[in-house]
């Protein structure tokens, strides 16, 4: 009986893992969409839940990752500097974090409450997500790439990414963008209840002995 290469045990593993990472991400990012646009008003509980969910899926990708570069590559840096897909891969997964960082910084609070000028407050948010949309895709992208490393150096995949992120970046402005400042739109609903939150709080009466 052949013995098991516990090498490649441990590969198949941590791969595993990785492609599961993967799939908790893929579902986090649409029930993220779901709390955006499904309801009248943007759901900030479950876009919060939505956030969380990418959020460790994301660092299970950076740990599953960097497991399999390891085993495949020994860190060695020489070795990883002649792989073009890893590399493109590191610099994707990186922008992606990044991107990440500046939606809960910026888009998530903006998205919390209705805008005075939703058009304009919509544009970042729908910029960013279109971001990570096109991030995320080509990250997945570069996990069937393997046909194309002999064809393409880091800046070529680097260059189809640009690409990537150039289209989606346009269909975000000319397309979520409006959807999105929808949802942002102050009703008059909305602005009676911020009138009632700023008026002050009236003392509490003492009822007579």
């Amino acid at each position: 009986m052949d013995s098991i290469d516990s090498a490649a045990l441990l590969r198949m593993v941590t791969l595993y893992g990785h492609v599961l990472a993967c799939f908790a991400a893929a579902a986090g990012v649409v029930l993220g969409d779901i709390a955006i646009f499904m309801p009248k008003r943007v759901d900030r509980l479950l876009l919060s839940k939505a956030a969380r969910v990418v959020g460790m899926a994301l660092i299970v990708l950076w740990v599953t990752g960097l497991a399999l570069i390891g085993i495949d590559t020994g860190f060695d840096v020489a070795v990883i500097a002649t792989k073009s897909k890893v590399l493109a891969k590191l610099s994707v997964v990186t922008l992606l974090t990044l991107n990440g960082l500046a939606l809960h910084r910026w888009a998530f609070p903006t998205l919390a409450a209705p805008q005075e000028h939703p058009e304009r407050a919509a544009g970042l948010p729908a910029v960013l997500g279109a971001i990570s949309a096109a991030s995320w895709l080509f990250a997945a992208f570069l996990g069937v790439a393997k046909a194309l490393v002999p064809l393409l150096s880091y800046a070529g995949f680097m260059g189809m990414y640009a690409a990537f992120v150039l289209l989606a970046v346009g269909f975000g402005l000319t397309v979520m963008r409006g959807k999105l400042s929808q949802q942002l739109l102050r009703t008059p609903e909305d602005t009676i209840y911020s009138a009632l939150q700023d008026l002050p709080e009236l003392p509490s009466a003492r009822l007579a002995g």
